[in-house]
């Protein structure tokens, strides 16, 4: 587990406006999920604090807050380093969203009111009848947007907290897997089934298709990760 580096006296006695550490924390955070830096790469924060016209003192919170997210690694007496990506941990990250997100399937059918599931399950139909027209970076964000509207009718906010950073750690993998038409046209007719179980009040079968929705065989995962190492050092091997 990565140690949090201890703040140094200086900064402890004159800390940064939050709104300097949302502005870093947003702008690494955003690079980091990206793999704008590589897996592994160190951060160095002079550069980042030139980069973003700041002091050092913000980002080495913004730092911190990823580190927290599971972001970004620190390593002492060398410092801040993006993150690596382990096909095992994507892979434990895909089972950790199955049991969020399942569990969240459950408390919006038991708790949510019939309003609010007709609300959500006619919502999401008419936007997936026009999602061919979205890029792919659009259609990854409406793919989230569908799951987490869900896990919000459950009223259970630590548990949409934690599946927002699982997410963002696989959103990169999530990317890569949408952007195959054969996977991209199953994925809408998973969500119609989907819709379909909870418009019926099934929890049985919703709960079958939301499984098979979100299970990856190791195998699979392993290849979507050899894919997405390739083209983060595509530029490398050219």
């Amino acid at each position: 587990m990565s140690t949090m580096p201890s703040e140094p006296m200086e900064n402890a006695m004159a800390r940064p406006s939050s709104n300097t550490v949302d502005t870093a924390y947003l702008r690494l955070r955003e690079k980091v999920v990206a793999f704008d830096v590589k897996p592994g790469a160190r951060l160095n924060e002079s550069e980042i604090a030139t980069d973003l016209s700041m002091s050092r003192a913000p980002v080495r919170e913004a730092l911190n807050r990823l580190i927290a997210d599971g972001l970004v690694n620190f390593e002492p007496g060398r410092g801040f380093f993006c993150r690596k990506l382990s096909a095992s941990e994507i892979s434990d990250l895909y089972g950790l969203r199955i049991d969020l997100e399942t569990g969240a399937l459950t408390g919006a059918m038991t708790t949510a009111s019939a309003s609010q599931i007709a609300a959500y399950v006619g919502r999401w139909r008419a936007h997936l009848d026009d999602v061919s027209a979205l890029s792919l970076d659009d259609l990854v964000d409406a793919d989230e947007a569908f799951h987490l509207d869900l896990a919000e009718l459950a009223g259970n906010a630590q548990r949409v907290n934690v599946l927002r950073n699982v997410n963002d750690r696989i959103r990169f993998i999530r990317r890569i897997n949408l952007e195959m038409p054969a996977r991209h046209d199953e994925a809408l007719e998973e969500h119609r089934r989907l819709l379909g179980a909870i418009s019926a009040d099934d929890h049985d079968l919703a709960a079958s298709v939301l499984r098979m929705h979100l299970s990856r065989s190791e195998q699979e995962v392993r290849g979507q990760v050899a894919t997405a190492l390739a083209r983060i050092y595509a530029d490398e091997v050219a």
